[in-house]
């Protein structure tokens, strides 16, 4: 049998391409075992990588220490509520300084890849700065409490303004709620049959503690109440409490201490103690924060109030970016015309109703799904509307188990 060349050649052609197209199918399957291995075999932070593509980042700035009573809250229901939201968080700490903060932040934009939200209070004399550097990466900023001056604020201007990715503010009225704290301890005083005088232990000299101590001067002046002295004691329990000594010795008939956070009312209340007064009798003392601390004390019948509930900042920060990656209108920012929410007094009439709730630092019965929701439809929000929304989560996730 005679075979032509054409034939000969057919065939030689299909036996190459055969084996040309086995050899690539051998190729691609050695190819995709060994990128299965690859991705196997990764390091944890490659792993993680590849799974934060999955979530919207958000990095919240937290400008105090780890272990801060009042910012070890925040952080804490903060991350529930990314938990619950799905919402990948990462923490950062300023330790309590403008500058670390800010070499911090720098720091963590070197190591890692910018997040698409950042949550962070902006430290005064710095604010420019951090805004200067967040708009190079086009970060969108969601910033916590009005902190900065009237100055340094005309500098960097309202949110959406110079800085486009500027989303919003949450806050709060510092001078309503030091009125609150104020007349809620001359109301007391003069229940107890005593004639209010009245010192005040303020933080640091910026907007925040000026703010809450026009709110106490304004509660001093229409309640007729004496005011014998403003002091500063920097956030400092210790120095509230070496203040509180000194402010004894200059001005023995002083029946209330306005403190402009739980920290220093607790270091007052531990001069109080040693001076050999008796607390929430001989004289009443007061904070911000609602730490569990305080709030425990408040139910020993030691300090007399805590104005509070701007723990939920953060929460309602994510609750903002929840809604914000959902294309939904909400009104989470402050403006103008309205709030964030308002603070709301605890003492010793309430303390029983939300004691309970407030003496952890993690509050693992709220449901964020449920409180997003109850937030939402609501205007005028109190921490009060807060601890409600708390309650009835509670009450429903006891039902659920």
């Amino acid at each position: 049998m005679l075979i032509n060349s054409h034939t000969i050649t057919k065939a030689i052609t299909k036996a190459i391409t055969t084996s040309i197209n086995k050899a690539t199918l051998r190729l691609m399957l050695v190819a995709l075992i060994c990128f299965n291995c690859h991705i196997s075999w990764a390091d944890k932070n490659d792993i993680s990588k590849v799974k934060l593509l999955d979530k919207v980042q958000v990095l919240l700035v937290n400008p105090s220490i780890k272990n801060d009573p009042f910012w070890h809250k925040i952080e804490q229901l903060t991350k529930q509520a990314a938990k619950e939201l799905n919402i990948e968080l990462a923490v950062i700490h300023g330790h309590g300084t403008r500058y670390v903060q800010l070499e911090e932040l720098k720091k963590y934009f070197e190591q890692n890849l910018p997040p698409k939200y950042i949550v962070l209070l902006n430290y005064p004399g710095h604010a420019k700065l951090t805004m200067d550097f967040l708009q190079k990466y086009k970060v969108k900023v969601i910033t916590l409490e009005q902190t900065i001056t009237k100055e340094e604020k005309a500098t960097i201007g309202k949110p959406g303004g110079s800085y486009k990715d500027w989303l919003g503010e949450i806050y709060f009225n510092n001078t309503n709620a030091g009125y609150i704290l104020a007349e809620g301890l001359i109301n007391t005083a003069k229940n107890l049959k005593m004639k209010p005088v009245v010192a005040g232990i303020s933080g640091h000299y910026g907007s925040e503690s000026s703010l809450r101590n026009r709110g106490l001067q304004i509660a001093i002046k229409e309640n007729n109440a004496h005011l014998t002295q403003i002091v500063h004691a920097g956030w400092s329990a210790e120095d509230a409490y070496q203040k509180t000594h000194k402010l004894l010795k200059r001005y023995p008939n002083i029946n209330i201490i306005w403190c402009a956070s739980d920290h220093m009312a607790l270091g007052a209340l531990k001069a109080i103690e040693e001076s050999g007064k008796i607390a929430g009798i001989d004289v009443l003392i007061g904070g911000f924060d609602w730490t569990a601390e305080a709030i425990k004390s408040i139910q020993e019948n030691k300090l007399s109030a805590s104005i509070g509930g701007h723990f939920i900042m953060g929460s309602i920060a994510i609750m903002a970016i929840y809604y914000e990656e959902h294309g939904l209108e909400h009104n989470f920012f402050a403006n103008e015309q309205q709030n964030s929410f308002e603070l709301a007094l605890i003492n010793r009439d309430n303390v029983s109703q939300y004691g309970v709730l407030l003496r952890n630092d993690e509050l693992s019965q709220v449901s964020f799904q449920k409180l997003i929701k109850t937030y939402k439809n609501q205007n005028n929000l109190t921490s009060i509307t807060f601890l409600e929304a708390l309650k009835e989560s509670s009450k429903t996730n006891s039902l659920d188990k």
